[in-house]
Formats: structure tokens, C-alpha cells, sequence
């Protein structure tokens, strides 16, 4: 054996020693059932505790501060106690909690105190757990209202909503073109981060062929990844309406232009000009014959 893998045999041994000199107690494991939850739901808290003393521990509380973080005891209170947990053995402390119903997805770290007398001396000692509360994001998506044109280029604005308590990471959005339209733009666009409710929109410039129909459903598709990194793809198909020119200046969406009605003005001015000074020097000669 080398001497740096002794040395390190050694070291581990005495931080090993360390602590068990410095703590009677030990949390051996924990664990929850299920491991995470979803706003409203209940989570089981499992922590065994062994006991590193030479000799039997008495009066043994552990409590889950859960004043700052949002859980709740449920069917079961926020301690837990046992009179005595013998030398050398385990004992587990057994809780409920329940995820607020407002409460937002994430990692959230809870205070552990637990008190014990060793040899009639009282001692306490801290430690923490970590829950995580996840539900999938609830995503929709819509299509801002505007006036889209046939056989022009149009700029086509979608919202992506975010409904859920869950944030949306690593967002991106994909459509894609078809005998009624074409996609001038990328087709698809990263959209990142959108936080529970909240919202992002990202632009195409779409051309719609004058055949193409008033309503149309474009396909888009959604992925993303939730705050556990589990990975969600959706399929969302908003409605457009689209317009020739004609169709929307009958419906008073576009004022109709007024230039060919100035220009038949304008020619109708000339012709009556030129004909009332044909008359005028038409007169105008016989009154001088």
C-alpha cells in the first residue's frame, strides 16, 4: 500500500472519528414517497436516525421548521419523538406535508432540528432536507390580432402564455410552410425561459398565396423542459384569418383609396376646360364674321 493511499486511509478515519465525537446522532438516510409533488399534493418525509453513541440516547425530537418554505404538516404534526433510541441502533422519524396550493415550482430547502439528551446532558444539532415541487407548465398559444393580407408579406405575431404554477425552461417554437403559405422567416426560434404566468411572443413574416383560404390553422409545435428537466413537446394549431385587398376594403378594414376618383376628377376638369374654350372661341368667331 502506498504511502498517499495511507495517509488518506488515515485522514478519512480521523474526520470519520471527528464526527462521531462531536454528534451522537447521525441521519442515516432520507427519503421521500413521492420524491417530488405538485401544488396541493402530499409527500411522506422518511429520516432515520442512528445513534453513534457508546450508550443509549434519551428523549429524542426531531422538528421540520416550516415557517419559510410552502409546506404544511398534514395528518401529522411538524415533530416527531421517541423516548429512547438504543446504542448502535436506528430509529425513523416519520412526516406529511402538503404542497400549498400557490406554491411555485421548485428546490426548497427545510430546517432540521433535532434535540436528545446524552449522558443527562441536553444537546441539539441542525441539518437541512430538500423537497421539490414540480407540475408540468400550462402552456397555450394564440395569435395576436392584425390584418393579414393574401399575396403579401406579413408579419404574424404568436403568444406563448405560460398558465401553470412551473416554469417553462429552454422554450422553442416551430412552424413550418405549406401550399397556402410560406414561411419567409426561420422556421424555428428559441424562445428560452417563460416564467409561471407570464408570457413571450415571437414574430414570422409569412406570405399568403392569393388561393389560399380565409381561416387557416397553422401547426406549431412547443418544447420545453419543466424545473426537473423533463421534457414536454405540444401541438397547437391558432387560427388565422386572412384577407385579399378588395375583401378587406369592403369590410372597412382598409380605407379604400381615393386616387383613381382624383384622377377621373382631374381628367373630367381638363376635358370641360378645353370644351367650354372650343365654345368661347367658337362664339367668339362668329360674333367677329
Amino acid at each position: 500500500m502506498s504511502k498517499k493511499t495511507t495517509l488518506s486511509i488515515i485522514s478519512i478515519m480521523l474526520i470519520l472519528s471527528i464526527i462521531s465525537l462531536a454528534s451522537a446522532i447521525r441521519i442515516d438516510s432520507v427519503s421521500m414517497n413521492p420524491e417530488s409533488i405538485a401544488p396541493g399534493e402530499t409527500s411522506e418525509i422518511l429520516i432515520t436516525l442512528k445513534n453513534n453513541a457508546d450508550i443509549d440516547i434519551e428523549d429524542v425530537s426531531v422538528n421540520l421548521d416550516l415557517t419559510n418554505v410552502p409546506f404544511a404538516p398534514f395528518e401529522s404534526g411538524s415533530d416527531f419523538f421517541t423516548n429512547e433510541i438504543q446504542e448502535s441502533k436506528s430509529k425513523t422519524a416519520e412526516f406529511k406535508v402538503v404542497a400549498l396550493n400557490d406554491a411555485k415550482s421548485g428546490i426548497y430547502k427545510i430546517p432540521i432540528k433535532i434535540s436528545y439528551i446524552e449522558d443527562n446532558v441536553a444537546k441539539t444539532q441542525s441539518s437541512l432536507i430538500s423537497i421539490m415541487i414540480n407540475s408540468q407548465p400550462i402552456i397555450e398559444v394564440s395569435v395576436d390580432d392584425g390584418l393579414l393580407l393574401k399575396g403579401k408579406e406579413n408579419k404574424v405575431t404568436f403568444k406563448i402564455v405560460n398558465k401553470g404554477l412551473a416554469d417553462a425552461k429552454f422554450l422553442e417554437i416551430e412552424t413550418k410552410g405549406s401550399t397556402s403559405y410560406s414561411i419567409l422567416s426561420a422556421e424555428k426560434v428559441y424562445v428560452g425561459d417563460v416564467d409561471s404566468d407570464d408570457f413571450q411572443t415571437v414574430d414570422y413574416q409569412i406570405f399568403f398565396n392569393q388561393n389560399s383560404l380565409n381561416r387557416l390553422d397553422i401547426p406549431v409545435t412547443i418544447k420545453y423542459k419543466d424545473v426537473a428537466n423533463k421534457e414536454y413537446t405540444q401541438e397547437f394549431n391558432p387560427t388565422l384569418k386572412v384577407y385579399t385587398l378588395e375583401q378587406a376594403q369592403n369590410l372597412g378594414l382598409i380605407a379604400k383609396s381615393n386616387t383613381t376618383s382624383y384622377i377621373v376628377g382631374v381628367v373630367i376638369l381638363i376635358i370641360i376646360f378645353f370644351v367650354y374654350r372650343w365654345f368661347r372661341r367658337r362664339r367668339k368667331r362668329k360674333e367677329e364674321y
